[in-house]
């Protein structure tokens, strides 16, 4: 009888064998793997995560150097708006100066030419303010938003100008809108020194805002306005020189007290005057009837200039302080 053979073969094992030990051996690989794997969609999503973090600062960055090359457009348009007037007015003292000299040589001939020399010289000879005392009272209503605009970018401009024609200069600001729209009706700087508090004025006027709505009648408080600024606390031998900026007079009951308040202010002083500058917004020109009229007659016996032409505020506020 044949023996049975005893040597075991690798090729009687079954299929069934065969695909656990596979399954055995992938398990194995992956359970090895997955750290490695785990680590690389970490990094990944870190990698996605910075991207979009980049991204954002870019768009950051992008908008401050908008904003910083605005800026800085604004400001080259306000120095070359302040050497253009600085200009201008170096052209008129060498004019003036030319013509006193005209005026000297007459003067030498005698007679009734002397008294015509003399009176020359008086109109011509530019006058010497040696201190200014300067209130602006404007309207801040919802019309304003572009004349407002105007005198937050045009404030530091004017105070280098008038500083370089006037020793000692301080400058008062009186915000009003009306007594129908609820809340303070008048916001005020009091007259404050250039030369010690210029940052207070900027302050003051950077924080300036036009009111969100109007009010239910066209007039405003004009009125309030100007008797806030007429008790400021002004110097006796200075000049004193208030500005009135908007586009509506005052309610019609006020009309004749606040011509008469203008009346009694340059009365009872010297070297004072109110002058008027009248803004024609939308509202005026949908709404305004004789308010311009107004404007003009205000200026008037208040001893200042009318102005209804658009421009910087600087030109607006040197015609006011320069017209004597």
């Amino acid at each position: 009888m044949q023996r049975p053979s005893r040597e075991t073969s690798i090729f009687n094992m079954s299929a069934l064998d065969l695909l656990a030990m596979a399954t055995g051996t992938f398990v194995l690989i992956v359970v090895i793997l997955l750290p490695y794997y785990r680590k690389e969609f970490d990094a990944h999503a870190e990698i996605l995560d910075l991207k979009a973090a980049t991204e954002t600062q870019s768009a950051e960055a992008e908008e401050i150097l908008q904003a910083a090359v605005a800026e800085s457009r604004a400001a080259a348009q306000l120095q070359a708006e302040a050497d253009q007037t600085l200009n201008a007015a170096a052209d008129a003292r060498a004019a003036a100066a030319s013509l006193v000299q005209e005026a000297d040589q007459l003067d030498a001939q005698g007679g009734k030419t002397e008294k015509k020399a003399e009176k020359k010289k008086a109109t011509l000879i530019p006058k010497t303010i040696e201190k200014l005392d300067l209130i602006i009272v404007i309207d801040t209503t919802s019309s304003m938003v572009e004349t407002l605009r105007d005198l937050r970018q045009s404030i530091g401009g004017l105070i280098r100008i008038l500083e370089r024609l006037v020793p000692s200069l301080r400058i008062g600001i009186v915000a009003y809108r009306d007594h129908d729209m609820g809340g303070r009706v008048t916001n005020s700087l009091q007259p404050t020194s250039t030369e010690l508090q210029a940052r207070t004025i900027y302050e003051y006027v950077s924080r300036l805002k036009p009111a969100e709505r109007g009010g239910p009648t066209p007039r405003e408080a004009v009125y309030t306005g100007l008797n806030r600024a007429v008790a400021m606390s002004l110097r006796p031998d200075a000049q004193q020189t208030i500005i009135l900026v908007g586009d509506a007079g005052p309610h019609h009951d006020k009309e004749r007290s606040t011509l008469a308040l203008v009346k009694r202010f340059v009365d009872s002083g010297p070297n004072r005057s109110v002058s008027a500058h009248f803004v024609e917004t939308r509202s005026y020109l949908s709404f305004g009837s004789g308010d311009k009229e107004y404007y003009k007659r205000l200026a008037q016996i208040g001893g200042g200039e009318f102005s209804d032409q658009q421009g910087s505020m600087i030109e607006k506020v040197l015609l006011a302080v320069l017209q004597e």
